[in-house]
């Protein structure tokens, strides 16, 4: 009897190539195989051109029901990996463009190899659509009403209620709230760095994300609440009938949480994270637009504080925000009204005991709360944008005493603080050059200040600004050195002159005279200082014993209160007393 031919591989591969049903062979996700069936189906003309796909590539960016393709296929092959197969319908686009629905059978073959079995069914979901539009006709027909309400009351781009149908769901619970004498939280939600990706990526990824965004949130609460996008990237949620300030934190850690992870929009891979603001009924008010204004000024007090966390709204927070408010109505109008002025301190050279220069110390005579110092009123500055206009002012006027300095007999240079917004303008060193020119003062006679946080803050942009200001001629001082991050190495990278120690350490030398271990971190600076060269000055000097340390120890230039009340500026006669 003739022995029967016992090849199975052959059998399987004559299978693979005359199936009917397209088949792909995948590898960690990448097509590697396919057999005749599937060039057909995708209309790919030679064999070369399937290989090296991924199935995301052969799909639409979203499916129907608004899923991202890529996201929902890593999720489908990761199931049929772990469990030996996944079935699922799905939208497919040809080489050529044409797109089709497809039955999948994803199979596992080993720990990263996939096969998939890929059968047309774009002749069934034809019919499906169809008696889908029927129906769909049908309802319009028969209910316009509640369609045309639908449209009105939610977000045309997230299908999330809009303000409209957010006011009336609030009214609702405040008056069951009310009723029933319970709490209700509203929270009120910001994207953090959204316009940058809108500017940057487009408004089409600003889109998807935020839709993105709302699948999350709902995912975030229950079915009685109500998540509601007011517009731009601003998101409202409504917690009726909170059982304690603790559910409601833990929403919004969870809210927080989801945001946080990685958006993922082919070909974009973004992160952004949230600003909450939250305002409790009745604690933090009693009516509607209380509650909505509350929660808004969290949100912002969230922003302040660094983004990516929420806030509670209180009392105390409202007041700092309303002062914050008016400060910033009072600044506009105080550059108009050239209400802010400079004072000087001088700073002294050890060797010689005499003033070499003097630094210009903004303060701001406002018209009712006094003579106020620059910790009150520059961070409000910089938020509002007027950084830039009243560093330029100080940096003229303080140009211009100089210059009169000159004319009276007395060659002190003047030492300018740049702001960090100041330091990141592209015309930095050109609005230097103007502000010099126009008091007709020579370079080498400004110094400008820079601390250590805003040169790290730079990285790499910082060395060509330093040498676009040196190359003017001006003179560069570190300031509050010891209280950022500033590395040794990095102070050769920069062309600095002069190096200046906060005024924190130097309280620390008055213990050293009564026995105390003296402050090794002043005398440490000090010799890093003289070794890379650079002169070295201590600020805020106010004591004898402090002096008498800072000379033994070789630093070079001194600065503070000290030097004023014991005759060591007697001979400036009132020059320095402002300008």
């Amino acid at each position: 009897m003739a022995q029967a031919d016992d090849n199975p591989s052959a059998d399987y591969r004559a299978l693979y190539q005359h199936t009917s049903d397209a088949l792909l062979l995948l590898q960690d996700g990448r097509v590697v195989d396919c057999n005749p069936a599937a060039l057909a189906l995708f209309e790919c003309g030679g064999p070369q051109r399937l290989p090296g796909r991924s199935l995301a590539d052969l799909s639409p960016l979203q499916q129907t029901e608004g899923v991202l393709s890529a996201r929902a296929l890593a999720d489908l092959q990761a199931d049929a990996l772990r469990d030996g197969n996944r079935r699922f319908e799905w939208c497919w686009v040809g080489c050529g463009g044409r797109q089709f629905w497809a039955d999948v059978v994803l199979t596992a073959l080993g720990p990263q190899h996939l096969c998939a079995a890929i059968r047309d069914i774009s002749a069934r979901k034809h019919e499906q659509l169809v008696l889908y539009l029927a129906l769909l006709a049908d309802v319009a027909g028969r209910r316009p009403a509640e369609q045309t309400r639908h449209l009105a009351e939610h977000d045309f781009l997230t299908d999330l209620p809009n303000r409209v149908l957010l006011l009336d769901r609030l009214t609702l619970a405040l008056a069951v709230a009310r009723r029933r004498r319970s709490r209700l939280a509203l929270l009120f939600l910001d994207l953090d760095r959204f316009k940058n990706i809108n500017d940057t990526l487009g408004h089409h990824v600003g889109d998807r994300l935020l839709q993105e965004v709302a699948v999350r949130l709902r995912g975030c609460v229950r079915s009685v609440d109500t998540v509601s996008r007011q517009g731009g990237d601003e998101f409202v949620i409504i917690l009726p009938e909170i059982g304690g300030i603790d559910q409601v934190a833990h929403v919004a850690a969870a809210v927080l949480n989801t945001l946080g992870q990685e958006f993922v929009l082919e070909p974009y891979r973004l992160n952004v994270g949230a600003s909450i603001g939250i305002s409790i009924f009745p604690d933090d008010g009693a009516d509607l637009d209380n509650l909505v204004r509350h929660a808004d000024l969290a949100m912002y007090h969230a922003k302040e504080n660094g983004g990516n966390g929420f806030q509670f709204f209180s009392a105390e927070m409202n007041a700092l925000i309303v002062e914050r408010a008016a400060l910033e109505n009072d600044l506009q109008r105080a550059l108009r009204e050239r209400q802010f002025e400079l004072e000087y301190e001088a700073q002294v050279d050890l060797a010689s005991g005499l003033p070499l220069a003097a630094e210009a110390l903004l303060r701001w005579r406002h018209p009712t709360l006094g003579l106020l110092r620059p910790e009150r009123f520059i961070a409000v500055a910089e938020a509002c944008g007027l950084m830039v206009p009243i560093g330029q002012w100080v940096l003229e006027q303080a140009c211009r005493e100089a210059r009169r300095w000159q004319q009276a007999g007395h060659a002190l240079a003047v030492a300018v603080n740049l702001s960090p917004t100041q330091f990141l303008q592209k015309d930095l060193a050109v609005s230097v050059d103007r502000a010099l020119a126009a008091a007709g003062l020579a370079p080498e006679l400004l110094e400008l200040e820079l601390t250590e946080a805003v040169i790290m803050q730079h990285g790499a942009a910082a060395p060509a600004t330093l040498g676009a200001l040196r190359q003017l001629g001006v003179r560069l001082a570190i300031d509050d050195f010891g209280t950022g991050y500033t590395r040794i190495g990095h102070l050769r990278e920069y062309p600095f002159n002069k190096l200046k120690i906060d005024r924190t350490f130097i309280g620390d030398i008055d213990g050293a005279a009564d026995g105390a271990t003296p402050p090794t971190v002043v005398t440490a600076i000090i010799a890093m200082a003289r070794s890379l060269d650079l002169t070295v000055l201590a600020e805020g000097v106010e004591t004898e014993a402090q002096l008498r340390f800072l000379t033994q120890h070789g630093c070079h230039q001194v600065q503070g209160y000290y030097m004023r009340q014991n005759g060591w500026l007697d001979s400036l006669d009132g020059l320095l007393d402002g300008g």
